[in-house]
């Protein structure tokens, strides 16, 4: 019965949560998605403090010049190229947070990519309702078939809501004057034999931002 109750209560929460969260401020209307081409930025005078090697391609950002790479036992994901430094990549930057990140001094030479007709994906996603989401680059939850490829921090209006909850959105983004995604709420349980993670909710989000 304890159990039942505690379901119910998350179910309830989650739904008055995204019911909230979802939806676009009334005061703050999205009418267009601003897309950004992210260039790193990086002083003239900056030196590299730190050595490592970029081994592959970015997994996070599928466009020349972003790269996967590694400091110590550290990996970052992505990296870019920086225009007239062959030896240096800027790693650890982040745009939302306005963080310039770190110029990492390469220990082994960039290897020779191929040219992709590729369209560029996003890796920084700022949806409508104030939620923030990274492009995944490891294991990545799953919901019916679909990968939640972005990973999502919690809009204001969701953050007093209960830690077990998660969201995301799933990997097929909506382009157009404002672009769209679908949000999901889940949780991860165990399970005998089933997928770990349940749906509780999804919607239809509208992204304000978002960086290739």
């Amino acid at each position: 019965m304890r159990l039942i109750r505690a379901a119910a209560l998350m179910l309830t929460a989650c739904a008055l949560a995204l019911s909230a969260g979802f939806a676009t401020p009334p005061t703050q209307p999205t009418r267009h998605t601003e897309v950004i081409i992210f260039r790193p930025l990086l002083l003239p005078q900056t030196k590299a403090k730190r050595g490592g090697r970029c081994w592959t391609e970015s997994i996070a950002v599928n466009r020349t010049g972003a790269w996967r790479c590694m400091e110590g036992n550290m990996i970052y994901d992505p990296c870019f190229e920086i225009t007239g430094r062959s030896n240096q990549v800027v790693c650890g930057a982040n745009p939302v947070k306005h963080e310039n990140g770190f110029a990492l001094a390469l220990t082994q030479p960039l290897s020779p990519r191929p040219s992709s007709n590729m369209a560029p994906q996003p890796w920084l996603i700022e949806l409508a309702d104030g939620a923030v989401c990274e492009a995944a680059t490891g294991t990545m939850a799953v919901i019916g078939s679909e990968p939640v490829r972005y990973p999502c921090s919690a809009s204001l209006s969701e953050e007093s809501q209960t830690p077990s909850v998660y969201y995301g959105l799933l990997g097929t983004l909506h382009p157009g004057k404002v672009w769209t995604a679908e949000k999901v709420c889940f949780t991860v349980a165990p399970s005998d034999g089933g997928p770990p993670f349940k749906l509780l909710r999804s919607e239809t989000a509208m992204i304000r931002r978002l960086w290739e």
